[in-house]
């Protein structure tokens, strides 16, 4: 989570959050505070983060978490101009899931999900694997705040250039950190995992952010 004294930024995960903390902090008048991983750290170093209150901490705070962190500091996220989250396809999101957790099970053998991922296909990952609904980040007792502002991952530069226009804060240039390598994630989707994924990730289709999609009974990635 990032935040100063006009906006805010939740980080669901695997929805651009390295890209988009870069972004926020290179765009948003100081001072600014919040939380990022470990290995943000190296990827901010050019972003004078020694002047900022951003530490090293969690990183993906849910929206009412986030609320409660601001308020202890003295803020109030319902005065921002912008409380900031942003949202991925779901199928997609799973299969990035997916292959992140295989490809970082090393450093992340204690942590349930990685192992289910480097222990399962794809359809069983998807049956198997703990999510937090994204609900989570963009309500407080079941309602989306007035002030929240939806950044779209499949069109994230036209979107941060609209909110640059409309609050008036920085542009800089949007890099994309961690591009993931892989086939379209219709080639790993069958109707057991488009299940899964609506089961889980459900609240951005009933919300009407997404739709839900038809896929074949078995997926066409036979290794997936």
């Amino acid at each position: 989570m990032l935040w100063c004294e006009d906006y805010l930024f939740v980080h669901y995960p695997k929805t651009a959050g390295k890209t988009l903390t870069k972004f926020f902090v290179q765009a948003w008048p100081r001072p600014i505070a919040g939380y990022i991983s470990k290995g943000q750290v190296n990827e901010l170093a050019d972003c004078e983060l020694e002047k900022t209150g951003i530490v090293v901490g969690r990183g993906h705070e849910n929206l009412k978490q986030s609320a409660e962190i601001v308020s202890a500091a003295g803020g109030d996220i319902s005065t921002m101009k912008g409380v900031f989250c942003c949202i991925r396809n779901p199928y997609d999101l799973m299969v990035s899931n997916y292959h992140f957790m295989r490809q970082t099970y090393k450093e992340n053998q204690e942590r349930p999900n990685f192992i289910i991922a480097h222990e399962n296909n794809f359809v069983d990952f998807c049956e198997k694997v703990g999510v937090s609904s994204p609900k989570n980040w963009m309500t407080i007792d079941g309602k989306q705040p007035d002030n929240l502002q939806i950044v779209r991952f499949e069109q994230m530069n036209d979107d941060l250039n609209g909110f640059s226009e409309k609050f008036g804060f920085d542009m800089p240039v949007l890099g994309h950190l961690n591009a993931s390598k892989r086939a379209h994630y219709s080639e790993y989707m069958c109707e057991r995992t488009e299940a899964a994924v609506a089961e889980k990730l459900g609240y951005w289709f009933d919300e009407g952010y997404y739709q839900r999609e038809q896929f074949d009974k078995v997926a066409q990635l036979k290794s997936a």
